[in-house]
Parts: C-alpha cells; structure tokens; sequence
C-alpha cells in the first residue's frame, strides 16, 4: 500500500523534526491571525520560532512597527503549556509586488460608417468651434 507524504515525513528523525517544526510554525501562525487587527492580517507571517523567540515577517516598515506594539499580546496568545514565547522578533521581508502582466490590446477603430458620422458632425459645426478642429484631428488620426 501506498504512504502517505505525511507518513514518508515523520518515518526518519530528520524529516520528522522538520514536519513537527513545521507544524508548530503552522500553529502559531493561526494564532498570530487571531491577535492581529484585520488590516495587518495579511502583511505580517510567522517566520521561524527557536529558544522562545518568535520571529515574525512583515511586508513594510509600517506594519513592523505596529507588531512591535503588539508584542507582549502576540506572545502572551502565542503561549502555551508546551511552548513559551518570551520574545518577538520582527523584521522587515517585502515580498516582490507580482503584477499582472497587463496585456495591451490596441483599440478598435472606428468603422467606416463612424468615420462619416464624425465628418458630417465635424462639417455641420461653426467654422471656428474647437470641438470642429478636435473631431477634423480625430478624423484625420483615424484615416491614417
């Protein structure tokens, strides 16, 4: 029979110290959510925990500050009859801002009929109306 990935990750010592440290990271991460206010929720993330400290990634500056505020009740709630958490660590990690590529398309341009409606518009205004030389560039833009 097949193992599972979880079997195969807590079969060796390493691999098992790996998958419950992991874990425990896991754990405390969902603790950290439900202490910070929602706007910081999603820029702050549990990095690493070793010797009682927890260290804690922020997406700016701004964001650090505030959890650093925050560090006596993101320890106390981070705290358990297992674990104590005796200090906060917190350090500035912005992750590369991803933007979609945006794709450009070039417009549709007017059709033929477009192009005489705008003519008769343009042909039908006051000689010195600035809307008539707006629509005589756009028209002459289009045919071109």
């Amino acid at each position: 029979m097949a193992k599972s990935l979880q079997e195969h990750l807590v079969s060796t010592e390493g691999l098992a110290r790996l998958a419950a440290h992991a874990h425990r990271l896991l754990e405390f991460q969902r603790a950290l959510e439900t202490v910070l206010p929602d706007a910081l929720r999603p820029h702050a993330r549990v990095a690493n925990f070793r010797l009682g400290k927890i260290f804690i990634h922020t997406s700016n500056s701004a964001v650090a500050a505030k959890v650093r505020q925050l560090g006596p009740r993101i320890a106390a709630a981070l705290t358990s009859p297992a674990t104590k958490v005796t200090e906060v660590g917190v350090s500035v990690q912005a992750s590369p801002a991803v933007q979609p590529k945006e794709i450009h398309q070039r417009p549709v341009l007017p059709g033929y009929q477009q192009k005489q409606g705008l003519t008769l518009l343009a042909q039908n205004m006051p000689p010195e109306s600035a809307l008539k030389r707006a629509l005589e560039r756009l028209i002459k833009v289009v045919t071109e």
